[in-house]
């Protein structure tokens, strides 16, 4: 069983925790998601299996990029369920802090994660809020898929 603060560490690294929304051609409203992953070359999966065995959710996918035959075969870690994104891996970075630049997009995930177990994301209202957790200090705001990660300027 890997140490939690190794995984802290790793996920610090290379880790991600976005907010998604899309637009929802059958809704009215656009749809929010919160999704956390990791992605490696395929040599590195074995990590991989083993932190979804400690955070205890999640899936593993494989990726084979044609597109681009140079490069090497991937893993992806992700976990999109909302149910293992507030009952398990919230509470496992909480009990073990990020310590680098993703406990800034961590704790923006936290607060969109609230807004939609309140069912907030329901709302065209709460819908612009997490727009704009999402947003705020963010260098990549007009990405439809925006990734965590951008350091403050001090």
């Amino acid at each position: 069983m890997l140490d939690p603060n190794y995984i802290v560490g790793f996920v610090d690294g290379e880790g991600c925790f976005s907010i998604t929304i899309n637009r929802n051609s059958t809704m009215h409203r656009p749809e929010v998601r919160l999704v956390f992953e990791i992605e490696l070359e395929e040599d590195d999966g074995p990590i991989l299996r083993s932190i979804q065995e400690v955070i205890d959710c999640g899936n593993i996918y494989r990726f084979v990029y044609k597109r681009f035959p140079h490069w090497k075969p991937h893993y992806k870690y992700k976990v999109s369920n909302f149910k293992d994104i507030y009952g398990k891996v919230i509470p496992f970075f909480r009990k073990y802090p990020l310590q680098a630049k993703k406990k800034f997009s961590f704790e923006k995930f936290c607060q969109a994660a609230e807004l939609i177990k309140e069912k907030k994301h329901l709302t065209l209202e709460g819908v612009e809020r997490i727009k704009k957790i999402r947003h705020k200090d963010s260098l990549d705001a007009l990405d439809a898929h925006v990734q965590w990660g951008v350091a403050k300027n001090y």
